[in-house]
């Protein structure tokens, strides 16, 4: 007997965002991995020696959350609910707990200006809030209500790999107005880009699974109606 369609395209759906996962840590471990202050593609501030120390703690934590956020979406592993739970307080508190607390810190140091401070600070406020709401979920027993907000917290924790694709996006979008708006001062206009993905990472994402999430209810609610 084949499989449903539907069990079909959520396994290639973890996949694909097990793989773009995976490549942004495996990028993190090459850029990073050596400690090398000089490596860094994030500009810290020179005067603050324990800046790219942070900056690195939150790379670091952030790439355990990366690495173990899909397979809390394996249905084989959430069916083995030790399993599931031992991963899943592993991803919360050595991943995005750490990870956001020291994420803020870093956003206020930035350099690049308040409006993509801002931006990253709300993202790390929301990649928090969102994993305590799913921990308080699942230890009330609610747990139709913990996988929606784990849901959410992934869609944050998945802007490490949105960052780079709305990176490029609003560069290669620019680049038609490099000459007429920027001068042609490419700094100018990454700058601007740099500060627009600091929002667009992570506000789609959200908007996406939400949707999602109001569609499968609907669909839950009309197959239970007689």
């Amino acid at each position: 007997m084949s499989k449903p369609p539907a069990t079909g395209r959520n396994r290639f759906r973890v996949v694909a965002v097990a793989f773009l996962s995976l490549g942004v840590v495996a990028y993190a471990a090459v850029v990073y991995g050596g400690f090398d202050v000089s490596a860094s593609q994030v500009e810290t501030r020179d005067e603050l020696p324990w800046h790219y120390p942070l900056l690195w703690a939150h790379i670091a934590t952030g790439a355990i959350a990366l690495t173990l956020g899909p397979l809390q979406f394996v249905r084989r592993i959430r069916r083995v609910p030790r399993v599931h739970r031992y991963i899943g307080r592993v991803y919360l508190f050595a991943g995005v707990v750490p990870s956001s607390i020291v994420g803020i810190v870093v956003a206020l140091l930035t350099t690049s200006g308040p409006v993509a401070a801002a931006g990253l600070v709300v993202g790390d406020v929301l990649w928090i809030t969102t994993a305590a709401l799913a921990y308080a979920h699942a230890r009330a027993g609610r747990y139709r209500q913990h996988g929606q907000w784990m849901i959410r917290n992934f869609a944050v924790t998945f802007a490490a790999v949105t960052f780079r694709a709305w990176l490029g996006l609003t560069i290669v979008g620019q680049l038609p107005i490099l000459e007429s708006v920027y001068g042609g001062d490419f700094d100018a206009l990454f700058a601007v880009a740099y500060t627009s993905t600091c929002w667009l990472a992570f506000i789609p994402n959200l908007l996406f699974v939400n949707l999602y999430l109001r569609r499968r209810r609907a669909r839950r609610v009309q197959g239970a109606l007689p």
